[in-house]
């Protein structure tokens, strides 16, 4: 018998790629999936942390470099690391709470003494791969919350034309010249387009979680699980 049928029918769920980053739900489904919008939230929530953990980068590793000639550069040094890893673990812990995915983050090990603790915190790869996870999340949090606040806002105001239309309503899509919506027709066809964005923008959403979910998978050394 096959192995993963040796599990099944013992009762033992192994877990799988899918599982381990979401992949098994079905995505043409994205906009009535209630974890869509976990993501959305997720997504939107990374930029403020983002900023935070760019913020808090920066600061260390520059007060690194200033003090590096010091006795206090070896300790800021720690510091910054030990931040990097601590952000990096609380940040699984949001990823598992919004994302359902099961992400235990690695952390050095303490058993070996101060001096092994340093050793693995300085070149150890949970130290290393956390710090790439913090800057994926830069990067997450800047140019998701961007499309995402511009889908949403788009979609909305154009939602709402046949409530609000008329001579004075003008729509600047960007390219080409304004467009007064001053009828019904027009107003349904606006509505009709921000129906479509609004699609688009939630299926955005769900795929921004399934990548954020692989890479903390990934990164984080841990198991996803949904």
């Amino acid at each position: 018998m096959p192995p993963n049928q040796l599990a099944a029918s013992s009762g033992d769920l192994a877990p799988t790629d899918s599982s381990r980053n979401g992949s098994e739900r079905p995505f043409h489904a994205a906009p009535i999936d209630p974890w869509t919008y976990r993501s959305l939230a997720y997504v939107l929530l990374a930029f403020p942390l983002g900023i935070a953990y760019l913020v808090a980068i920066t600061v260390g590793f520059s007060m690194t470099v200033g003090l590096n000639l010091t006795l206090l550069g070896p300790i800021a040094l720690v510091a910054t690391l030990l931040s990097i890893v601590a952000l990096a673990w609380l940040d699984g812990a949001l990823t598992r709470g919004l994302l359902a995915v099961d992400v235990t983050p690695s952390l050095p090990p303490t058993d070996d003494g101060v001096g092994a603790f340093l050793k693995r915190l300085v070149l150890g790869r949970e130290t290393w791969l956390g710090a790439v996870y913090l800057g994926w999340k830069i990067l997450l949090g800047i140019v998701g919350f961007v499309a995402l606040v511009v889908g949403v806002s788009l979609a909305t105001s154009l939602l709402v034309t046949p409530f609000v239309y008329g001579t004075d309503l003008v729509v600047y899509a960007g390219v080409g010249d304004p467009v007064t919506i001053g009828t019904l027709p027009r107003a349904l066809g606006a509505a009709t387009g921000g129906l479509l964005v609004g699609l688009g923008t939630l299926y955005l959403a769900n795929l921004l979680g399934r990548v954020s979910a692989v890479v903390a998978a990934s990164l984080l050394e841990g198991r996803g699980e949904t």
